[in-house]
C-alpha cells in the first residue's frame, strides 16, 4: 500500500493511501489532474487503456479532492463489479443500483415482455395493497444488517449480493439499496440511473445532479446515447391494446376509436414493402397527441384490473403486462421536441421506432449540471467530442495517459500488418473478394499459434466471410443467441481457435479471454473491413441532426468515422491487457492505410501486403514476436 505524502498535492486535500505497493506509469499524474479538475468544479476527460488501472486511478483521485458524493455510471451490471472490488480496497463507503425489475423476486424470471411502465406501476399497486412481503419486510430490519451484507460481502457479485437480501433477509432490493443511498459516498449504478431524469430522480430523491461529482465510465458510448429513451411499438401489439381496453376500460368505445385509428394512420403512411427502416413525418400523428393522457387514464385502469386477477388467482405478478402501456410510453416520446418516428420490418410484422436522435438530449443537462464530472474511456479518439458531439459548453480538460507516461503497451510488442487488396467496402464486396479474405483469415489461423479474435462489421458480412472457411479450421461464430458462458468454455478447451465477432457486439465487448488463471490468453486481433455503420434512415437522421449543431464535415466524423474507430480500439485493446503483452494485428482492408484512420488508431504499421506471399511475410515476422507465448503453450500442452 502505497501512503501518499499529505502535502505532496495542494494544501487542504485529503490524506489518502493508493492501496497497491506502487503507481503504474501515469497513475498519479493522472489522478492529480483529475483531482484538481474535480475541486474546480470542471470535466475531467480520461483516456486510458484496460489494464491501465483507470478505476482505482479515478476513485483515487475523487478521494483527494475530497467529493462528498459521487454517482460513478458505468453500461452493465457486469461492469459493476469490479467498481465496487476497487471501493472495497479503498475501503470506501458505497452502495450499487441497477435495474430493479431484474432484482425484484417477484417479478424475476419473467423475461422482457413486461415492460418497464407495467413493472413500475404493478410494484407500486404491490406496494399500496400491501401484497409484496418483500418490501413490507424493511420496516422491521435493521439498516446495519443490509449495509452490512452490501458492504461486508467481499468477493461476491452484485447478482449474489441482490439474492442474499432477497431469499436470506426477505427484504426488497431495490428499496434496501436505495435507503443505503443517503449514507453513501459512493453511488455505483448503471447509466439509466444517471442519464435519465426520471429514474434518477426515482432511486436518489432527495439529491440533485448539482449534489454530485458523476462518474461516466465507458464515455465513448455516450454517441448513442439518446437510444436510451428509444420505445418501439408493433400493430400486433396495438391490435392487443384494443382486446385490453374492450375488456377491462370503462371509456371502452373512446380509446378504441384512438387506438384503431393509430392503426389506421401508421398502416396508410408505411411503405408496402420494406428493406430497411424508413423515416415517417410524425407529424401524421398530431392529433393522437391530445388524447395522450386518456391512453394513459386506460393503462392504469387495465393495469389495475390485471394485478387484481393474477393476485385472486395466485399468478406471479410479474405475468402483469399491458400492451397499451406500449401505446402510452410511444406517444409520450413522439411528443418531445426533437424525437423522430422510423418504421423497419420484423419478422411477420412492422416495428415503429419513437426516439430521439441527438445524444445532448439525454446527456447534456447531467453534465453541465453536475458538481464536477469525470468521463473515462480506454478507447476515446482525439476530438473535442464534449463540446461538438454533447453540445456542452462547460470547461474540460483532456488526460491522455500515453501523454503522461508514454504508451501502456510499447509499440515494439505490437505487430501491425495492413492487407491492401482486400475491403469490405460496399460497391467491391463480390463473392471472390470474400474468398480472398476468407484465405488470409484461414492462413493466420493456422499460421500463428493460439486464439483468434476475427471481427467483421456485420452479422451479414461475417457469415459470408467466414462460411467460407475451410471445416478444419476451429472456430465459433457469434449470432444473437450466443451465450457468453458457451464461448468462454470453449475457449479454454480449444487452443487454436477461432472466434468470429461482430465489431461492438457482444464477444467483443463481453467475453474475457483468459485462462482459468485470469491471464490473457488472447494475442492475435484480426479485423475485416472498416466497421462503418451502414447508411439507412437512422444514420442519414442523426447525421442531418448533428449537422444542425457543428456541420456537416463534423457530423460525419461522428456518425461514421468515430464509431468505426471506437470499435476497433475496443477490438484491439482485448490483445492487450498488460504493459507485458504481445499483439499482432491484422487489419484486412486498404482503407486502415488512410490518413485520417491511421492518425486515429496511432499504429505504427510494420508491414503493407498483398497476396499469399505478403501474407506470409507477415506472419514470419509477426510468429517472431509471438514466440514466447507458442513456447508457453507447447510447455503447457507438454506438462
Amino acid at each position: 500500500m502505497v501512503q501518499e505524502d499529505s502535502t505532496s498535492w495542494q494544501a487542504g486535500e485529503a490524506n489518502v493511501s493508493f492501496p497497491y505497493e506502487s503507481f503504474r506509469p501515469g497513475q498519479k499524474e493522472a489522478a492529480e489532474q483529475i483531482a484538481e479538475t474535480v475541486r474546480e468544479g470542471g470535466i475531467a476527460v480520461l483516456r486510458a487503456p484496460t489494464g491501465f488501472g483507470k478505476t482505482s486511478t479515478i476513485i483515487y483521485a475523487l478521494l483527494k479532492a475530497g467529493a462528498d458524493k459521487i454517482l460513478y455510471l458505468v453500461r452493465t451490471v457486469n461492469e459493476i463489479d469490479p467498481v465496487v472490488r476497487e471501493l472495497q480496497r479503498f475501503d470506501s463507503n458505497y452502495v450499487f443500483l441497477y435495474s430493479a425489475k431484474r432484482m425484484c423476486p417477484l417479478f424475476a424470471g419473467t423475461g422482457e415482455e413486461q415492460s418497464v411502465e407495467d413493472f413500475w406501476e404493478s410494484c407500486r399497486l404491490a406496494r399500496l395493497k400491501g401484497v409484496c412481503e418483500y418490501y413490507s419486510n424493511l420496516e422491521s430490519i435493521d439498516m446495519d444488517e443490509i449495509s452490512g451484507v452490501v458492504r461486508g460481502s467481499r468477493g461476491l457479485s452484485p447478482r449474489r449480493i441482490v439474492s442474499v437480501l432477497a431469499n436470506k433477509l426477505r427484504v426488497c432490493p431495490f428499496f434496501a439499496l436505495k435507503k443505503l443511498v443517503g449514507s453513501s459516498q459512493f453511488i455505483v449504478a448503471t447509466y439509466p440511473y444517471g442519464l435519465r431524469s426520471d429514474i434518477f430522480a426515482t432511486a436518489l430523491d432527495p439529491y440533485s445532479y448539482e449534489d454530485l461529482v458523476i462518474v461516466i465510465d465507458e464515455a465513448h458510448t455516450l454517441i448513442t446515447a439518446h437510444q436510451m429513451l428509444e420505445q418501439r411499438l408493433t400493430i400486433r401489439q396495438i391490435d392487443e391494446s384494443i382486446v385490453e381496453v374492450e375488456k377491462y376500460a370503462r371509456e371502452a368505445e373512446t380509446v378504441k376509436e384512438i387506438l384503431v385509428k393509430l392503426k389506421d394512420t401508421l398502416a396508410k403512411n408505411t411503405p408496402s414493402r420494406l428493406y430497411g427502416p424508413v423515416r415517417l413525418d410524425k407529424r401524421i400523428l398530431e392529433w393522437a397527441f391530445d388524447d395522450v393522457s386518456l391512453i394513459e387514464d386506460a393503462a392504469e385502469e387495465i393495469r389495475e384490473k390485471k394485478l387484481e386477477e393474477a393476485i385472486l388467482s395466485n399468478q406471479g405478478l410479474g405475468r402483469v403486462r399491458t400492451s397499451i402501456s406500449r401505446v402510452e410510453a410511444w406517444l409520450e416520446i413522439l411528443l418531445e421536441e426533437g424525437t423522430f418516428l422510423f418504421v423497419e420490418p420484423q419478422d411477420d410484422d412492422r416495428v415503429y421506432v419513437a426516439t430521439p436522435m441527438d445524444p445532448s438530449s439525454v446527456v447534456k443537462h447531467v453534465i453541465e449540471r453536475a458538481k464536477a464530472v469525470v468521463l473515462a474511456s480506454g478507447t476515446l479518439p482525439r476530438g473535442d467530442f464534449v463540446r461538438e458531439l454533447l453540445g456542452v459548453e462547460r470547461n474540460h480538460t483532456y488526460i491522455d495517459t500515453e501523454l503522461l507516461a508514454g504508451r501502456f503497451v510499447s509499440h515494439s510488442n505490437i505487430y501491425t500488418a495492413v492487407a491492401r487488396d482486400v475491403t469490405t467496402r460496399y460497391r467491391e464486396r463480390k463473392d471472390e473478394m470474400f474468398r480472398r479474405i476468407a484465405s488470409y483469415i484461414t492462413l493466420i489461423s493456422r499460421g500463428l499459434p493460439g486464439l483468434k479474435l476475427a471481427v467483421y462489421p456485420s452479422y451479414d458480412l461475417m457469415r459470408r466471410i467466414a462460411g467460407k472457411l475451410p471445416v478444419g479450421v476451429p472456430s465459433i461464430l457469434e449470432d444473437r443467441r450466443t451465450s457468453l458462458q458457451a464461448v468462454q468454455e470453449k475457449i479454454l478447451l480449444t487452443p487454436d481457435l477461432l472466434v468470429n465477432a461482430v465489431a461492438g457486439g457482444k464477444l467483443v465487448e463481453g467475453v474475457e479471454f483468459v485462462d482459468s488463471k485470469g491471464r490473457n490468453i488472447l494475442h492475435t486481433v484480426i479485423i475485416v473491413g472498416v466497421p462503418y455503420p451502414q447508411p439507412d434512415a437512422y444514420t442519414n437522421t442523426f447525421e442531418e441532426v448533428l449537422a444542425s449543431r457543428i456541420g456537416r464535415e463534423r457530423a460525419k466524423y461522428y456518425v461514421y468515422t468515430f464509431h468505426a474507430i471506437v470499435r476497433v480500439l475496443q477490438a484491439l485493446g482485448r490483445a492487450t491487457r498488460s504493459p507485458d503483452d504481445r499483439a499482432a494485428y491484422f487489419l484486412l482492408d486498404y482503407r486502415f492505410l488512410r490518413k485520417e484512420l491511421r492518425e486515429a488508431l496511432r499504429l505504427p504499421v510494420k508491414r503493407v501486403f498483398s497476396g499469399i506471399g505478403g501474407l506470409q511475410s507477415a506472419l514470419h515476422e509477426a510468429s517472431a514476436l509471438l514466440k514466447p507465448y507458442s513456447s508457453s503453450r507447447n510447455d503447457s500442452i507438454a506438462s
